[in-house]
């Protein structure tokens, strides 16, 4: 029992596509759990993003999709690391986990250029030669809107949530600081509060820490908070 169990894992490990690699057997590649692009001849992906029907998965088989998701690919999109701390979202996207399983919709950080966002990374965004991109095609990243959200009330009626949150990636400053979010007659207001001495604050665990914070590492260029850039 336990050798056919063995076998059935490498048998499913042997199917599941990799992303963004040309499938011989489909001829596309899947750049995120449920969208592929066609391959050319020269097996390169070419051309617009086509989604899988819905609860279907991108496979390596030839019939692109499969209801299976054990066969699907890009398994790491949108799982939170084992820390909690972040979620990869796209090739070079991640979202903060705030200490949940789920990650933050509202709060997302964009990798510096040619880098990419990998689930095991501890520093997030590195180079793809050392960890592979956890996710898909670049084609849903963005670095956020021209505006920024200074305000820790604007911040707060944005994001709608109590408690404390990031204000921002910049190592030496905005990095330990943080926003404490909260409503007074069902209005949502917010504070900004600086971590004391040299600590920074930590989004998993809601406090302030002496572990410098991977959000505000150089591989990172930016923080978004539902779009708007984070100081």
């Amino acid at each position: 029992m336990l050798r056919l169990l063995i076998l059935l894992a490498i048998a499913v490990l042997d199917c599941q596509a990799e992303c963004n690699v040309c499938s011989s057997a489909a001829n596309v590649a899947c750049v995120s759990a449920t969208e592929y692009q066609i391959c050319s001849e020269a097996h390169v992906p070419l051309g617009s993003v086509t989604s899988c029907p819905t609860n279907y998965f991108c496979s390596a088989n030839g019939t692109f999709c499969s209801p299976n998701e054990a066969y699907g690919a890009c398994v790491s999109c949108n799982k939170c690391s084992a820390d909690k701390s972040f979620a990869c979202i796209s090739a070079s996207q991640f979202a903060l986990c705030l200490g949940q399983d789920t990650p933050s919709t509202s709060i997302v950080g964009n990798c510096g250029t040619s880098l990419v966002c990998n689930v095991e990374n501890p520093e997030i965004c590195g180079s793809s030669t050392t960890y592979p991109a956890s996710c898909g095609s670049n084609s849903s990243g963005t670095g956020g809107s021209s505006t920024s959200i200074t305000d820790p009330t604007l911040y707060c009626r944005s994001l709608q949530q109590p408690g404390r949150f990031p204000y921002g990636s910049d190592a030496t400053t905005t990095c330990r600081q943080y926003v404490s979010c909260y409503t007074f007659g069902g209005i949502w207001y917010g504070a900004i509060y600086t971590c004391a001495g040299s600590t920074y604050f930590d989004s998993t665990t809601r406090l302030c820490t002496t572990q410098t914070q991977a959000r505000c590492s150089f591989a990172v260029t930016s923080l978004t908070l539902n779009g708007r850039l984070l100081p």
